[in-house]
């Protein structure tokens, strides 16, 4: 569509008539959805398409028709794929790999610092601590995939560590948020010989506790929980309420040593529950319940962690329930082979010889005991497996699958890790821990770089030889620009054969003091050779910015 304004003709001393034709102009075009509109002295391009510029004579000159201008940047976008282990990370632009070496147990002893410092003793090795991924620029959602750890098992028939549980979610993150990730370590075994060796397998091994959270498996023939495996928005000294997980995968439980039946309870065996699911199995075949009837630990759910398992031994008490947190909370009382529920990102101590719960955002329960001697048979039931979770507000698209037994939820996804997330089958030699978690986040950032630009209009016809003539351009920064060096303005009367540079003034924005500005500026064109042929052209370099429109006048 063409409309035309006669403005006359104008000296270098009239450029505030000018200027407000120029704006009238531009008024006119966005009113009218005009493109390209055409006066009598001069034209006005209200950017809508790229029809009124040369794009073979242009360099570089990238339109967006989203936003209506033209800017001089290039954006990239690029896959992030980060996984996590324990101790590694596949990509280290945007990730940190936590520290927890192999033999490393660690309990998991409250938020306070003086609850730390009773438990410090409790620590093998070094300090194990949460990896980090810090978002990159450009990215807004991050698509999260969680693989839980396995439970540990023993060195008797069928006694097998429960498999960890499979949690999915995309999250929306801004750049340079940080996400705490933790991978989830697998499981200690229960070993009735030899001696402990520097990889904490032996007698002694269930007072490992595999970071963070896994319950430690009783006596030491008792095998302990998978670790916690997610991603959450603190640190794990930090980490005490439902509000700071975003994706958490329930690891499985750790298998009790022993097996058998004591009435009026059904004959039972050590085997562990796998990790859920919204709602962890239970130990020892029980299902998938959290309050367990039985000797097995009950799987975690949503709400709270999986019962302790039962006791009926005459000569053994109950330890009080009250506190949630079971062996990582210092103080508790009771009978050394009591049991312990689990609770919120973490599994339950097992009963002497019985398996701790696995980790989970809420975790499984420890196995309970039976005792020994007649008319008692021994019964060392496993642990149960810990819940799942993706029910952050910032987490959409989430999903879960639920462990089966020592296999793992998730082993069907395409990106998952072979040598994670399961248990073993017992009896497995050389007896090891459970397999690690393994957490994967992916997405898609965008890299922006600035590209020097040329913008140069279509030739418009004069009805005669202008000396003079006059740009209006509509701009907006990006970056800090310069005028007349960051972004120079030019006109021609001979087609583009030669050009002159405007010396551009900011004359103000266009509404506000921000947004749109107005940058303007008149040439004298008589010095090139005579023509009618009119075109402007804009270099843009250094800094970002985008042009919304260009009006050229005549006279």
């Amino acid at each position: 569509m063409t409309q035309k304004l006669d403005i006359g003709n104008f000296s270098a001393g009239e450029v505030g008539k000018q200027l407000n034709i120029g704006l009238l102009g531009f008024k006119m075009a966005v009113n009218d959805s005009i493109t390209v509109f055409n006066l009598v002295d001069g034209v006005v391009d209200e950017f809508h398409d790229e029809s009124g510029t040369d794009e073979g004579e242009g360099s570089n000159d990238t339109y967006c028709s989203t936003n209506d201008n033209y800017i001089n940047s290039v954006t990239t976008p690029s896959s992030i794929s980060a996984g996590f282990t324990t101790t590694t990370v596949t990509e280290a632009d945007t990730s940190v790999a936590g520290a927890n070496p192999y033999g490393n147990g660690y309990y998991r002893c409250g938020p306070t610092p003086s609850a730390q410092a009773t438990c410090a003793t409790k620590r093998k090795g070094s300090a194990a601590t949460f990896g980090t991924f810090t978002v990159p620029t450009g990215m807004t959602s991050a698509n999260i995939q969680v693989w839980g750890a396995g439970g540990g098992s023993t060195n008797k028939s069928c006694n097998s560590g429960g498999g960890g549980g499979y949690a999915e979610g995309t999250l929306a993150v801004t750049a340079s948020q940080v996400l705490y990730v933790s991978a989830g370590e697998g499981g200690y075994a229960g070993y009735a010989s030899p001696s402990p060796g520097p990889d904490g397998i032996g007698p002694n091994a269930g007072g490992y506790i595999s970071f963070f959270g896994g319950g430690e498996g009783g006596g030491g023939t008792g095998s302990g929980g998978g670790g916690l495996a997610g991603v959450l928005s603190v640190t794990d000294n930090n980490l005490d309420s439902a509000p700071e997980a975003y994706v958490i995968a329930g690891a499985g439980g750790g298998a009790g040593y022993g097996g058998g039946s004591q009435s009026p309870k059904p004959a039972i065996g050590g085997t562990a529950g796998a990790g859920g699911g919204l709602v962890g199995e239970s130990g020892s075949g029980g299902g998938t319940q959290v309050n367990e009837t039985v000797y097995a630990g009950g799987g975690g759910d949503q709400e709270q962690g999986g019962f302790g398992g039962d006791l009926n031994n005459p000569n053994i008490s109950e330890a009080p329930q009250a506190d949630q947190r079971g062996h990582n909370a210092p103080g508790v009382t009771g009978s050394p082979y009591a049991n312990r529920s689990g609770g919120l990102f973490h599994g339950g101590e097992g009963h002497s010889f019985s398996g701790g719960g696995g980790s989970g955002y809420y975790g499984g329960g420890g196995g309970g005991f039976g005792g020994t001697g007649s008319p008692i048979t021994i019964v060392d039931a496993g642990g149960g497996g810990g819940s799942s979770y993706y029910g952050h507000p910032q987490i959409t698209s989430g999903s879960t699958e639920a462990g089966t037994s020592v296999s793992g939820g998730g082993t069907t996804q395409p990106n998952y890790v072979s040598g994670t997330n399961e248990g073993f089958t017992a009896p497995h030699s050389p007896l090891v821990p459970g397999e690690e978690g393994y957490v994967l986040i992916t997405g898609t950032a965008t890299t922006t770089t600035t590209s020097s630009t040329t913008i140069v209009s279509n030739a418009f016809t004069a009805g005669s030889a202008p000396t003079t003539s006059r740009i209006v351009v509509f701009q907006e920064n990006v970056g800090s620009v310069t005028l007349n060096s960051d972004i120079v303005a030019a006109i021609s009367r001979d087609g583009g054969s030669n050009f002159t540079n405007v010396t551009l003034a900011d004359e103000g924005y266009v509404t506000g003091s921000s947004g749109q500005r107005i940058l303007a500026g008149v040439a004298t064109v008589s010095g090139q050779p005579s023509g009618t042929s009119m075109r402007w052209k804009l270099t843009l370099a250094n800094n970002q910015s985008k042009i919304h429109g260009v009006s050229l006048s005549w006279a």
